[in-house]
């Protein structure tokens, strides 16, 4: 998932070519990413950055500060942040399933190998002339990081948390309609109160402690299979050894510590 914050000043900058020539400055000591050229698109105003993982392991994750500077003398400064987390487990879900071969060959695994170069796409706006652009932080499969960004990792994190906290929630909703043996359709019962706590969440919050639409999705596809004609019961049953699964996988990924340390 990409999550970009904008600012503009003004500044006076030199007008470089299509490629850039030398690697993009880098954080000092490196971490474990970096983008190591660029190229631009004139005609659909595109920026690739070639990135890659320098590290010895499975990226899951890592934010770009990027600084775009234009004809007029503008200069537009974000973030770009990269989730592979959720293509990760995605990926471990569709694991021997007739869409794994589809998925692979669009993602890989989801993650970012040692040595592997991912192609970063960077809308940018006409007049275009060079851009900046660092890799802050990077989290790895290990569940530790690198970064010289305290609030881009925290950003991570916060998402993550959220994510575990929201599947940890929407469980136990499940397992509460479960219980309830005379509870003919327990699929809607728990779809109906789900979808409720996403609907308080919107209206009362502004902290990232709960994911209103990972709640939401939940809600839906239990709405689904409701109106499936399986065994219910059992059907809920799956989803929740699926989902505890997948939490326990996440909650690794959510609580990050240090690699090499703050850069």
């Amino acid at each position: 998932m990409i999550r970009c914050l904008r600012t503009v000043a003004v500044a006076l900058v030199s007008v470089l070519g299509a490629w850039a020539q030398n690697p993009a400055p880098r954080v000092s000591p490196p971490i474990g990413a970096v983008v190591q050229t660029w190229h631009y698109d004139p005609h659909t105003n595109i920026v690739t950055l070639k990135i890659v993982n320098t590290s010895h392991k499975d990226i899951t994750a890592f934010n770009i500060a990027i600084k775009e500077t234009y004809a007029d003398g503008r200069v537009d400064k974000h973030e770009l942040l990269e989730e592979l987390v959720g293509k990760i487990l995605a990926f471990q879900e569709l694991q021997g399933t007739s869409h794994e071969a589809s998925f692979r060959k669009q993602y890989g695994d989801g993650a970012f190998h040692p040595g592997e170069v991912h192609d970063e796409i960077v809308p940018v706006q006409p007049g275009f002339t060079n851009i900046e652009a660092v890799i802050d932080v990077v989290t790895y499969i290990d569940g530790t990081a690198d970064w010289a960004n305290d609030a881009a990792l925290e950003r991570i994190v916060d998402e993550r948390k959220a994510t575990v906290a929201s599947k940890k929630m929407a469980t136990e909703i499940i397992k509460t309609a479960l219980a309830d043996l005379n509870d003919t359709d327990p699929s809607m019962t728990a779809a109906r109160k789900i979808q409720d706590q996403a609907t308080a969440w919107r209206r009362s919050h502004t902290k990232m402690d709960l994911d209103p639409v990972l709640l939401e999705s939940m809600a839906d596809e239990l709405k689904t299979a409701s109106s499936r004609n399986v065994n219910k019961r059992d059907a809920l049953k799956q989803l929740v050894d699926r989902e505890e699964a997948m939490i326990s996988i996440l909650s690794v990924h959510a609580a990050v510590g240090k690699a090499g340390g703050p850069q």
